[in-house]
Protein backbone atom coordinates (compact mmCIF):
# COMPACT_ATOMS: atom_id res chain seq x y z
CA UNK A 1 0.00 0.00 0.00
CA UNK A 2 1.28 3.49 -0.89
CA UNK A 3 2.36 5.55 2.09
CA UNK A 4 0.56 8.85 2.61
CA UNK A 5 2.38 12.17 2.31
CA UNK A 6 1.13 13.47 5.68
CA UNK A 7 2.40 10.34 7.42
CA UNK A 8 5.88 10.85 5.99
CA UNK A 9 6.25 14.62 6.16
CA UNK A 10 9.46 15.81 7.81
CA UNK A 11 9.37 18.62 10.34
CA UNK A 12 8.71 21.85 8.38
CA UNK A 13 11.64 23.62 9.98
CA UNK A 14 13.91 20.72 9.09
CA UNK A 15 12.72 20.76 5.47
CA UNK A 16 13.24 24.51 5.20
CA UNK A 17 16.75 24.20 6.63
CA UNK A 18 17.53 21.34 4.24
CA UNK A 19 16.47 23.47 1.26
CA UNK A 20 18.52 26.41 2.49
CA UNK A 21 21.63 24.24 2.81
CA UNK A 22 21.10 22.67 -0.61
CA UNK A 23 20.73 26.05 -2.32
CA UNK A 24 23.97 27.18 -0.68
CA UNK A 25 25.72 23.98 -1.77
CA UNK A 26 24.57 24.22 -5.39
CA UNK A 27 25.57 27.89 -5.57
CA UNK A 28 28.97 26.99 -4.15
CA UNK A 29 29.42 24.26 -6.80
CA UNK A 30 28.97 26.81 -9.58
CA UNK A 31 31.60 29.05 -8.01
CA UNK A 32 34.07 26.28 -7.24
CA UNK A 33 33.64 24.41 -10.58
CA UNK A 34 35.49 21.22 -9.55
CA UNK A 35 33.16 19.38 -7.21
CA UNK A 36 34.29 15.76 -6.89
CA UNK A 37 33.35 13.22 -9.51
CA UNK A 38 32.33 16.04 -11.85
CA UNK A 39 32.80 19.73 -12.57
CA UNK A 40 30.09 22.38 -12.69
CA UNK A 41 29.92 24.50 -15.84
CA UNK A 42 26.79 26.56 -15.37
CA UNK A 43 23.86 24.14 -15.70
CA UNK A 44 26.06 21.49 -17.37
CA UNK A 45 27.76 18.89 -15.15
CA UNK A 46 30.88 17.45 -16.82
CA UNK A 47 31.67 14.02 -15.40
CA UNK A 48 35.30 13.11 -14.73
CA UNK A 49 37.10 9.75 -14.53
CA UNK A 50 34.85 7.42 -12.55
CA UNK A 51 34.64 3.64 -12.18
CA UNK A 52 30.87 3.36 -11.81
CA UNK A 53 27.88 5.41 -12.93
CA UNK A 54 24.38 4.83 -11.49
CA UNK A 55 21.55 6.58 -13.36
CA UNK A 56 18.01 6.92 -12.00
CA UNK A 57 15.05 7.98 -14.14
CA UNK A 58 11.67 9.45 -13.17
CA UNK A 59 10.54 8.76 -9.59
CA UNK A 60 7.35 10.88 -9.53
CA UNK A 61 6.65 10.76 -5.83
CA UNK A 62 7.02 7.01 -5.35
CA UNK A 63 9.17 6.43 -2.29
CA UNK A 64 9.05 2.65 -2.64
CA UNK A 65 10.61 2.79 -6.12
CA UNK A 66 13.31 5.18 -4.89
CA UNK A 67 14.12 2.98 -1.90
CA UNK A 68 14.21 -0.10 -4.15
CA UNK A 69 16.77 1.53 -6.44
CA UNK A 70 18.98 2.69 -3.59
CA UNK A 71 18.86 -0.65 -1.80
CA UNK A 72 19.53 -2.86 -4.85
CA UNK A 73 22.34 -0.54 -5.95
CA UNK A 74 23.73 -0.70 -2.38
CA UNK A 75 23.57 3.08 -1.97
CA UNK A 76 21.41 3.38 1.14
CA UNK A 77 24.45 4.13 3.29
CA UNK A 78 25.99 6.54 0.81
CA UNK A 79 27.72 6.71 -2.56
CA UNK A 80 31.10 4.92 -2.48
CA UNK A 81 34.34 6.36 -3.79
CA UNK A 82 34.70 6.05 -7.55
CA UNK A 83 30.93 6.01 -8.09
CA UNK A 84 28.71 8.83 -9.37
CA UNK A 85 24.93 8.79 -8.84
CA UNK A 86 22.88 10.81 -11.35
CA UNK A 87 19.14 11.47 -11.09
CA UNK A 88 17.42 12.48 -14.34
CA UNK A 89 14.64 14.54 -12.72
CA UNK A 90 10.86 14.35 -12.16
CA UNK A 91 10.97 13.81 -8.42
CA UNK A 92 7.46 15.13 -7.74
CA UNK A 93 3.82 14.87 -8.89
CA UNK A 94 1.64 11.83 -9.64
CA UNK A 95 2.77 10.04 -6.47
CA UNK A 96 1.62 9.92 -2.86
CA UNK A 97 5.10 10.56 -1.45
CA UNK A 98 6.42 13.48 -3.51
CA UNK A 99 7.43 15.35 -0.38
CA UNK A 100 9.38 12.45 1.09
CA UNK A 101 11.07 11.73 -2.25
CA UNK A 102 12.25 15.36 -2.40
CA UNK A 103 13.45 15.18 1.19
CA UNK A 104 15.32 11.91 0.59
CA UNK A 105 16.97 13.03 -2.65
CA UNK A 106 17.97 16.45 -1.28
CA UNK A 107 19.45 14.86 1.84
CA UNK A 108 21.28 12.27 -0.24
CA UNK A 109 22.80 15.07 -2.32
CA UNK A 110 23.96 17.02 0.73
CA UNK A 111 25.52 13.96 2.34
CA UNK A 112 27.23 12.87 -0.90
CA UNK A 113 27.66 16.19 -2.66
CA UNK A 114 30.71 15.33 -4.77
CA UNK A 115 29.27 12.02 -5.93
CA UNK A 116 25.60 12.90 -6.62
CA UNK A 117 24.21 14.96 -9.49
CA UNK A 118 20.58 16.10 -9.52
CA UNK A 119 19.23 16.97 -12.95
CA UNK A 120 16.11 19.01 -13.53
CA UNK A 121 13.04 17.35 -15.02
CA UNK A 122 10.10 19.07 -16.69
CA UNK A 123 8.24 18.76 -13.37
CA UNK A 124 10.99 20.87 -11.82
CA UNK A 125 10.96 23.34 -14.70
CA UNK A 126 10.48 27.12 -14.68
CA UNK A 127 7.01 28.56 -13.94
CA UNK A 128 6.53 29.63 -17.56
CA UNK A 129 6.51 25.92 -18.52
CA UNK A 130 3.73 24.56 -16.28
CA UNK A 131 3.01 20.81 -16.08
CA UNK A 132 -0.20 18.91 -15.52
CA UNK A 133 -0.90 17.43 -13.10
CA UNK A 134 1.15 19.47 -10.66
CA UNK A 135 -0.19 18.12 -7.39
CA UNK A 136 2.93 18.82 -5.32
CA UNK A 137 1.47 22.11 -3.90
CA UNK A 138 -1.68 20.24 -2.81
CA UNK A 139 0.42 17.67 -0.97
CA UNK A 140 2.36 20.43 0.78
CA UNK A 141 -0.90 22.09 1.86
CA UNK A 142 -2.15 18.79 3.23
CA UNK A 143 1.03 18.22 5.21
CA UNK A 144 1.82 21.76 6.40
CA UNK A 145 -1.32 23.86 6.26
CA UNK A 146 -0.66 27.61 6.17
CA UNK A 147 3.11 27.09 5.95
CA UNK A 148 2.88 25.33 2.60
CA UNK A 149 3.71 28.33 0.37
CA UNK A 150 6.98 29.16 2.14
CA UNK A 151 8.02 25.53 1.88
CA UNK A 152 6.96 25.34 -1.77
CA UNK A 153 9.13 28.36 -2.53
CA UNK A 154 12.03 26.79 -0.60
CA UNK A 155 11.81 23.55 -2.60
CA UNK A 156 11.33 25.20 -6.00
CA UNK A 157 14.25 27.49 -5.21
CA UNK A 158 16.35 24.32 -5.14
CA UNK A 159 14.75 23.06 -8.36
CA UNK A 160 15.82 26.22 -10.19
CA UNK A 161 19.47 25.52 -9.24
CA UNK A 162 19.59 21.91 -10.47
CA UNK A 163 21.68 20.97 -13.51
CA UNK A 164 19.97 20.78 -16.90
CA UNK A 165 22.21 18.04 -18.31
CA UNK A 166 25.42 16.10 -17.79
CA UNK A 167 28.18 14.87 -20.10
CA UNK A 168 30.57 11.97 -19.75
CA UNK A 169 32.94 13.05 -22.49
CA UNK A 170 33.53 10.51 -25.22
CA UNK A 171 30.63 8.36 -24.09
CA UNK A 172 27.30 9.62 -22.70
CA UNK A 173 24.99 12.63 -22.66
CA UNK A 174 22.48 12.56 -19.79
CA UNK A 175 19.32 14.67 -19.79
CA UNK A 176 15.70 14.46 -18.68
CA UNK A 177 13.96 15.07 -22.00
CA UNK A 178 16.13 15.09 -25.10
CA UNK A 179 18.69 16.74 -27.32
CA UNK A 180 18.17 20.18 -28.86
CA UNK A 181 16.84 20.31 -32.41
CA UNK A 182 19.26 23.04 -33.57
CA UNK A 183 23.04 22.73 -33.41
CA UNK A 184 24.30 23.49 -29.91
CA UNK A 185 27.71 23.19 -28.29
CA UNK A 186 28.90 22.77 -24.73
CA UNK A 187 28.95 26.51 -24.10
CA UNK A 188 25.28 26.72 -25.10
CA UNK A 189 24.42 23.80 -22.81
CA UNK A 190 26.20 25.41 -19.87
CA UNK A 191 23.97 28.50 -20.22
CA UNK A 192 20.72 26.72 -21.12
CA UNK A 193 17.62 28.77 -20.48
CA UNK A 194 14.47 29.74 -22.37
CA UNK A 195 13.82 27.65 -25.52
CA UNK A 196 16.98 25.54 -25.11
CA UNK A 197 16.10 24.62 -21.52
CA UNK A 198 12.58 23.78 -22.68
CA UNK A 199 13.94 21.33 -25.25
CA UNK A 200 16.30 19.67 -22.77
CA UNK A 201 13.42 19.15 -20.33
CA UNK A 202 10.58 18.33 -22.76
CA UNK A 203 11.89 16.80 -26.01
CA UNK A 204 11.22 13.17 -27.00
CA UNK A 205 12.91 10.93 -29.62
CA UNK A 206 11.17 9.70 -32.77
CA UNK A 207 12.33 7.24 -35.43
CA UNK A 208 11.76 9.56 -38.42
CA UNK A 209 14.44 12.06 -39.41
CA UNK A 210 13.99 15.74 -38.70
CA UNK A 211 11.89 17.30 -35.97
CA UNK A 212 8.20 17.86 -35.30
CA UNK A 213 6.05 19.70 -32.74
CA UNK A 214 5.57 17.67 -29.58
CA UNK A 215 2.06 16.46 -28.68
CA UNK A 216 2.95 17.48 -25.12
CA UNK A 217 2.47 21.14 -26.05
CA UNK A 218 6.09 22.00 -25.19
CA UNK A 219 9.36 20.92 -26.78
CA UNK A 220 9.78 18.86 -29.96
CA UNK A 221 10.15 15.36 -31.30
CA UNK A 222 13.70 14.82 -32.62
CA UNK A 223 14.92 12.26 -35.13
CA UNK A 224 18.09 10.13 -35.36
CA UNK A 225 19.77 12.59 -37.72
CA UNK A 226 19.45 15.31 -35.10
CA UNK A 227 20.79 12.99 -32.41
CA UNK A 228 23.76 11.99 -34.59
CA UNK A 229 24.69 15.59 -35.30
CA UNK A 230 24.38 16.60 -31.66
CA UNK A 231 26.41 13.67 -30.30
CA UNK A 232 29.21 14.26 -32.81
CA UNK A 233 29.29 17.92 -31.87
CA UNK A 234 29.76 17.26 -28.15
CA UNK A 235 31.89 14.12 -28.47
CA UNK A 236 29.51 11.47 -27.11
CA UNK A 237 28.17 8.10 -28.29
CA UNK A 238 24.67 7.80 -26.77
CA UNK A 239 21.92 9.67 -24.94
CA UNK A 240 20.51 8.50 -21.60
CA UNK A 241 17.19 10.18 -20.81
CA UNK A 242 13.91 9.58 -18.98
CA UNK A 243 10.62 11.54 -19.38
CA UNK A 244 8.58 8.67 -20.91
CA UNK A 245 7.16 5.65 -19.07
CA UNK A 246 8.29 2.26 -20.41
CA UNK A 247 6.57 -1.04 -19.63
CA UNK A 248 9.92 -2.81 -19.17
CA UNK A 249 11.43 0.15 -17.33
CA UNK A 250 13.62 1.05 -20.29
CA UNK A 251 13.58 1.35 -24.08
CA UNK A 252 16.26 1.60 -26.77
CA UNK A 253 15.42 3.82 -29.75
CA UNK A 254 16.98 5.39 -32.83
CA UNK A 255 19.08 2.29 -33.64
CA UNK A 256 20.95 2.38 -30.35
CA UNK A 257 21.52 6.11 -30.10
CA UNK A 258 19.02 6.72 -27.26
CA UNK A 259 18.19 4.85 -24.06
CA UNK A 260 15.10 5.84 -22.07
CA UNK A 261 15.11 4.70 -18.44
CA UNK A 262 12.07 5.03 -16.14
CA UNK A 263 12.50 4.26 -12.45
CA UNK A 264 8.95 4.66 -11.12
CA UNK A 265 6.93 1.44 -11.11
CA UNK A 266 3.18 0.88 -11.17
CA UNK A 267 0.22 3.26 -10.84
CA UNK A 268 -0.55 5.60 -12.59
CA UNK A 269 1.64 4.23 -15.41
CA UNK A 270 0.92 0.52 -14.84
CA UNK A 271 4.37 -0.38 -16.18
CA UNK A 272 5.43 -3.93 -15.35
CA UNK A 273 8.94 -2.90 -14.28
CA UNK A 274 10.93 0.04 -13.07
CA UNK A 275 14.60 0.22 -14.03
CA UNK A 276 17.85 2.05 -13.44
CA UNK A 277 21.38 1.84 -14.86
CA UNK A 278 24.44 0.57 -12.99
CA UNK A 279 27.35 1.06 -15.39
CA UNK A 280 30.85 -0.20 -14.71
CA UNK A 281 33.67 1.50 -16.66
CA UNK A 282 31.22 3.98 -18.24
CA UNK A 283 33.90 5.62 -20.38
CA UNK A 284 33.94 2.51 -22.60
CA UNK A 285 30.26 2.67 -23.55
CA UNK A 286 29.69 2.73 -27.32
CA UNK A 287 25.87 2.91 -27.54
CA UNK A 288 22.45 2.35 -26.00
CA UNK A 289 22.26 -1.33 -26.99
CA UNK A 290 25.37 -2.01 -24.93
CA UNK A 291 23.77 -0.22 -21.98
CA UNK A 292 20.54 -2.21 -22.29
CA UNK A 293 22.27 -5.56 -22.63
CA UNK A 294 24.81 -5.16 -19.84
CA UNK A 295 23.82 -2.51 -17.33
CA UNK A 296 20.05 -2.20 -16.95
CA UNK A 297 18.70 -3.30 -13.57
CA UNK A 298 14.96 -4.02 -13.48
CA UNK A 299 12.71 -4.35 -10.44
Amino acid sequence: MARREEDLAPDPGELEELCFRLKERLDEERRRVQVGGYSAHGVLARIGRIDRLVVVGDIHGDLESLEKVLSTADLTRGVPEGCLLVFLGDYVDRGEASLQVVYTVFKLKLENSGSTVLLRGNHEGPPQLPVYPHDFPTRLQKAYGDRWLNLYEAVTGCFSRLYACALLEGALFLVHGGVPTSRRGLDDLSKAEGPLLEELLWNDPMEECGCAPSPRGAGFLFGPDITDSFLKGIGAKAVIRSHEPCNEGYRVSQSGRVLTVFSRKGYPYFNSYGAYLDIRKPHHIEGANQLAEGYIKKF
